[in-house]
């Protein structure tokens, strides 16, 4: 179980001072790696009321104790080994031994350090070998990764363009495919009958409290759960104002099935579902074509499939943020990238034709080339500058429906 082995490890690794402000955090708690590990995986009342705590007092660590606190990808963080060496244990003996020879060190602990210390090689690695973890060791540490954050990062994507083809769908099934913690599943479950389905247990489980707290009408904790992602987000350089609580989430809440498990084998039959939400996922994913065959497969003909996804240009500014510190891992553990003609060719080829396509969060040159410029890849600031452009657009927002038999 990767989170006990986390928490166990970064427990000892920490201050005195910091292990002392995870037990308040979680009052009475007698063990902290036993307590923490437990409460991530619950779903009750309880453990939200903890979560809202958690993530608040956690990101002002990570303000005044940036080397204390939860990261991933980052340097000079305690974490960095964990993350480090749970990867080195999964690479092939031949990666292992490329790293070696480059290195010249075969030992793991002095080869963390000088990954640690050192921008090019931690850039090196990255655009060598940073793609090594498989799908499961992928939705494992996923499990670490949902320790930053309570929102899931698609949620204004949802309200903007999801919500008003999600709101007609009145008593049908919903697939909320990759839900996260579960914000589009309880603004749709207003609506309609939402399946909803993520890799990520931590993630599912919140999903899962905040969806019973809806169906028996506890809504008090709501305001404060928007409050938190909306600040979150803002964090993430995303602008948007979420409705209220109340407004947002004034409906009675029908019956929510959730599952745990990967998007590309879904345990329903044919022609089960009227519409399909997908935000912020396929580029996560080791084959979107499986998943697309699988979505085609599970749809109703004449139902609706929404995904968001991130451009070339999109995955490119990421990248270039990343070489500047030296992430080791792709941006966001992000597997893909997708321009509009080839996404719809590729749904296109399960009978997915498409409907609407909306690129949105868009980049003037002169602001690519305030990071283009710093970046250390000068062979990716070339390539992506040949071509001034007066705005480019770092995502899309698409719908595709399955054609009537």
């Amino acid at each position: 179980m990767i989170l006990k082995q986390f928490f166990s490890y970064y427990f000892d690794a920490v201050s005195d001072e910091t292990r002392e402000f995870y037990r308040h955090l979680l009052p009475g708690t007698g063990n902290l790696v036993d307590d923490y590990t437990e409460v991530f995986r619950r779903n009750d009342d309880e453990s939200i009321a903890f979560l809202l705590r958690f993530y608040r007092a956690t990101a002002a660590l990570r303000d005044r104790d940036r080397q204390q606190a939860i990261l991933f990808n980052v340097s000079h963080n305690i974490c960095f080994p964990f993350f480090f060496k749970y990867v080195w244990e999964r690479m092939s003996a031949e990666n292992q031994a490329r790293v070696a020879d480059k290195l010249g060190s075969g030992d793991v602990d002095r080869i963390c350090a000088i990954f640690d210390e050192n921008v090019a090689l931690r850039n090196w690695f990255c655009s060598e070998l940073g793609h090594e973890l498989d799908q499961d060791a992928l939705f494992t540490m996923n499990e670490v990764i949902a320790l930053q954050n309570f929102s899931s990062g698609g949620e204004p994507s949802f309200l903007q363009f999801a919500y008003p083809y999600m709101s007609k769908i009145q008593g049908g099934r919903i697939l909320d495919a990759g839900c996260g913690a579960g914000f589009a599943t309880l603004v749709m479950s207003q609506y309609a009958h939402v399946y909803s389905v993520d890799a990520c247990r931590s993630r599912l489980e919140r999903a899962k409290a905040l969806s019973a707290m809806m169906k028996k009408g506890e809504k008090d904790v709501f305001p404060g759960v928007i409050r938190l992602m909306h600040d979150e987000l803002g964090v993430m350089a995303v602008e948007y104002d979420f409705p209220s609580a109340e407004k947002l989430l004034a409906g009675t809440s029908n019956e929510v099935h959730f599952h745990e498990g990967s998007i590309d084998s879904l345990p329903w039959e044919d022609n089960f579902f009227d519409a399909i939400n997908c935000l912020d996922v396929l580029e996560h994913t080791f084959s979107p074509e499986n998943i697309i065959r699988e979505f085609s497969r599970v749809l109703k003909p004449g139902g609706i499939v929404l995904i968001t996804a991130p451009t070339r240009y999109g995955e490119a500014q990421q990248r270039i943020h990343e070489t500047i510190y030296g992430a080791m891992f792709p941006a966001m553990l992000h597997m893909h990238h997708f321009e509009p003609a080839a996404l719809s060719e590729m749904f296109g080829r399960y009978g997915l034709v498409e409907h609407e396509m909306v690129p949105f969060d868009f980049m003037t040159w002169d602001e690519f080339m305030e990071i283009a410029d710093e970046t250390p890849d000068r062979e990716l600031a070339e390539e992506l500058t040949a071509n001034p452009f007066d705005e480019v657009a770092l995502q899309l927002f698409a719908v595709y429906r399955k054609a009537e038999q």
